[in-house]
């Protein structure tokens, strides 16, 4: 199977898509949760840094969590809501 097979039968299927974000949700999720260090470093990201310049690390770190908890909630629904 191609990566072209791959993408068409993701785009004849878009709840796989809801599914594969999703997944990449709760993997970096779990890696701010247990402060792993490729997902809380912000070094080389720019937005990133200037989040941690004015909340700190720790708070920055709380506030990815809660984004990545809605978006985790969003992509959820979405999933339930697609026919």
């Amino acid at each position: 199977m191609n990566i072209d097979e791959v993408f068409n039968h993701i785009k004849n299927n878009p709840k796989l898509a809801y599914i594969i974000v999703g997944l990449v949700f709760i993997v970096i999720l779990i890696g701010y949760i247990k402060r792993w260090k490729w997902a809380t470093d912000p070094t080389g990201n720019r937005k990133s840094v200037v989040l941690v310049e004015w909340f700190g690390y720790e708070n920055y770190r709380k506030i990815m969590i809660v984004i990545l908890i809605l978006g985790i909630v969003a992509i959820s629904s979405l999933y339930l809501l697609s026919n």
